[in-house]
């Protein structure tokens, strides 16, 4: 069992980061700490193939994979499910945790359909009988979990129907775009923010769901970071993603480095 399917069957609070180059990064993300690594193909240059080399990086250090594939809530409409012959593909990889940013209740529903199909068995795996066709339609769906984002204007106010999804095991809160739709852009404390997404929690919890959602862009050291954590943890929320790769070592160099050239300048 991988790290981030662990912290969930444990109830801890499961930390992770998302990458947007290859798997060079992955062994450093396990050696941190993380439980999960997310390659955001959304927004990067992180093609079909590289996504590949990451999940097997990711498989043999105990690493979860959480790939976000590319789409365009904003614009690309509700009704548009292209998305879902992606979501096919990378559960045909062997990806475990497949999210969208969704539209709306209608795409999440088609997209977590998918996640049923046999062919989440992962690449080079074929049935080759009617029973072991059947074994692999009987596979655990903790090899497949579907997973919407939400961030999108739409999608929030679908977001009750969305955990209506039946099986529907995690939805992961944006908290940037999150909060610039609800009117408050980058205001992350703002209480209408929390008041909104503790009525997401309440009934994802009653619904035996797992809310995940990232910390925001405005939490650059440790102590920044840690506090936020902990606060998405007392609203309970159980997955956290914290930073980015990237992001992490921008800021925290900004920080190691002023404190460099502090000390040669005495």
């Amino acid at each position: 069992m991988s790290r981030l399917f662990q912290r969930m069957a444990d109830g801890d609070m499961a930390l992770g980061v998302w990458l947007k180059s290859g798997p060079s990064w992955v062994s450093t993300i396990a050696r941190g700490g993380f439980d999960f690594v997310r390659p955001d193909m959304m927004f990067s240059a992180i093609d079909w193939r590289e996504l590949d080399h990451i999940n097997h990086a990711a498989q043999a250090v105990g690493l979860t994979t959480w790939v976000r594939l590319a789409a365009n809530p904003w614009m690309a409409g509700a009704e548009q499910l292209q998305v879902t012959v992606d979501v096919a593909r990378a559960f045909s990889l062997g990806i475990p945790f497949v999210g969208v940013s969704v539209s709306s209740a209608m795409q999440a529903r088609a997209c977590f359909a998918v996640s049923k199909d046999w062919h989440r068995s992962g690449a080079g795996e074929y049935p080759n009988s009617k029973d072991s066709f059947a074994a692999m339609n009987k596979k655990p769906t903790d090899q497949a979990v579907f997973v919407p984002h939400i961030e999108a204007g739409n999608s929030f106010k679908e977001v009750q129907e969305i955990l209506d999804i039946d099986g529907l095991r995690v939805i992961m809160l944006a908290m940037t775009d999150l909060s610039e739709a609800l009117g408050h852009p980058f205001d992350y404390d703002h209480p209408e923010v929390w008041r909104a997404i503790d009525r997401i929690v309440d009934k994802a919890h009653a619904r035996g769901i797992v809310v995940a959602g990232n910390i925001g862009y405005a939490f650059t050291t440790p102590e920044q970071i840690t506090k936020r954590v902990q606060t998405m943890h007392q609203h309970g929320i159980r997955i956290c993603l914290m930073q980015g790769a990237d992001v992490m070592l921008e800021n925290h160099a900004k920080i190691l480095l002023g404190d460099v050239r502090g000390a040669i300048a005495k």
